[in-house]
């Protein structure tokens, strides 16, 4: 009798889950079409790994969500950037730089956690305008296009500051920097989200999220304009037990947005389909 009452004593799993979840702290926002694949957000303090053709689209499409959301907070860099650059803070419309490498989009004071802010590191072609348009507010936009060789301690710092950090580390990363960047992620709350080729060899990855397949809409028989990207994601990992999840979507649709989409129909034979080809190198 007294193992059946501390079993009914026990919390539901679920209700065990989201108890977990509180203690946590909050999770970090996602779009609203990514809420069937990433159900409550991105967990803070998780590592986060970007595969497949659509990556950098789905890059951009975390860090839209995860900036449109956040408060009106401000960030002190006198902490959290101080190891990109001499003193002081980021301030209203400015910058700060090594040579001309960092960019503060907006202006910033509060650190850490599901604050709003994001970095993107190591991504020179990350399109702000794109996220712009799914819904980011460029104020909380950190960019440091190249950090050569210290993009280890640029991470570093800004997982110490910011909600996300997206990051293209090198292929082949040190183990040291590898171990110090998530261990720093888990203490601060901040998700750490990786492209590249890095992604498929990085320890301890908490979700991977995949375009395996993808389709440009808009073009006819060799005419017209491209109205939008039908893409399939997976998302697996331990947020996302078993077979995973998995959903069309449009990344993005013709307005620049990321939204359900159905499944694509079976095209009539002689119809081509759009690819992406290399540029052919001139010799």
């Amino acid at each position: 009798m007294a193992d059946a009452s501390a079993a009914r004593s026990l919390p539901a799993h679920a209700e065990l889950r989201d108890r977990l979840v509180r203690a946590e702290g909050p999770r970090v926002p996602v779009l609203p079409a990514l809420r069937t694949l990433l159900p409550g957000g991105l967990r803070p303090g998780s590592v986060v790994g970007l595969d497949g053709s659509g990556a950098a689209s789905l890059g951009v499409a975390l860090v839209a969500g995860a900036s449109a959301d956040g408060s009106a907070q401000t960030l002190s860099g006198a902490h959290t950037v101080s190891g990109i650059h001499a003193g002081g803070s980021v301030h209203a419309g400015g910058s700060v730089h090594e040579g001309s490498s960092v960019h503060a989009v907006g202006h910033t004071d509060a650190a850490g956690g599901a604050n709003g802010w994001c970095a993107v590191v190591g991504v020179p072609e990350f399109g702000v305008l794109a996220a712009c348009g799914m819904g980011a507010d460029p104020r909380r936009l950190l960019l440091v296009d190249d950090p050569a060789e210290r993009w280890p301690d640029v991470v570093a710092a800004l997982v110490e500051a910011v909600s996300l950090v997206l990051v293209r580390p090198p292929e082949r990363p040190a183990p040291s920097a590898v171990r110090r960047l998530t261990a720093l992620a888990r203490k601060h709350g901040s998700v750490l989200t990786l492209m590249g080729p890095a992604t498929r060899t990085w320890p301890g990855l908490r979700l991977k999220l995949a375009v395996t397949e993808s389709e440009w809409e808009g073009l006819g028989d060799g005419h017209g304009v491209l109205g939008g990207r039908r893409a399939h994601v997976v998302v697996q990992g331990h947020d996302a037990p078993g077979a995973g999840r998995r959903q069309w979507l449009w990344l993005p649709n013709a307005a620049g947005q990321v939204e359900p989409a159905e499944a694509p129909r079976a095209r009539a034979s002689g119809r081509p389909v759009l690819e992406v080809v290399p540029t052919p190198r001139v010799s």
